[in-house]
């Protein structure tokens, strides 16, 4: 399947202001929180920022480079929300996805089954401004993921006081392969960041959660 996410700057600017002023406006019909897109939110306003400079004719390296950064950021995250809350959620319909411009997956009952395990992991603080989360099979004990898993999501966000349960946890990433870097700016240093992950297979059928971890920012 081809990608979804536009390619040129311009398309992908107005493809995802179409998208979350859609998602706006049916949060309660999709049962998503306002919270749980507010990450999306805040990261489009900066690569829109970030954008504009770019089309100033005396632009330079450094506002290409930012917006470069903007942008994957924006696209890492939004791939992240579409997969946990749009993709599979049976409230969002083949014709909600099409006008959103994501992609629409059969209805009908796969062979895989649902993840049983969950990961396990560590968090390396060994590079300034970076968290790598290396994860594990709660059952194997084997770095990666375990057979017949596309891979693990990932819920994670600073807070002050420590999160009761993952649904606390109000960002979202989708990993593949181990480790997941996390990179923050330089004012997060010395904050808390708290994550949770579980497994999740091909068909989007999603395991329990793993136990909460936290981490000081480097």
């Amino acid at each position: 399947m081809a990608d979804y996410v536009p390619s040129k700057d311009a398309d992908f600017s107005e493809w995802v202001k179409l998208l979350l002023l859609y998602v706006q406006a049916h949060l309660t019909a999709f049962n998503i929180s306002s919270e749980a897109l507010q990450p999306v939110l805040a990261l489009q306003i900066a690569f829109d920022a970030a954008y504009a400079k770019t089309l100033d004719p005396n632009k330079g390296s450094v506002d290409v480079a930012e917006k470069n950064r903007t942008r994957q950021d924006l696209t890492r995250v939004l791939r992240a929300f579409i997969k946990g809350f749009l993709l599979y959620n049976p409230l969002v319909s083949s014709n909600d996805r099409d006008k959103m411009k994501i992609p629409t997956h059969a209805t009908t009952h796969s062979p895989v089954p649902k993840p049983s395990t969950f990961p396990e992991y560590s968090l390396d603080s060994s590079v300034p401004n970076r968290l790598a989360l290396h994860f594990w099979d709660s059952a194997t004990k084997r770095r990666g993921k375990p057979r017949g898993v596309h891979g693990a999501e990932i819920r994670w966000e600073i807070k002050e006081e420590p999160p009761i349960k993952a649904e606390d946890l109000f960002n979202s990433d989708f990993a593949t392969k181990t480790p997941c870097i996390f990179d923050f700016t330089g004012d997060k240093r010395g904050k808390t960041v708290y994550f949770c992950a579980r497994w999740e297979n091909p068909t989007g059928s999603k395991g329990p959660w793993g136990t909460i971890a936290n981490a000081i920012i480097p």
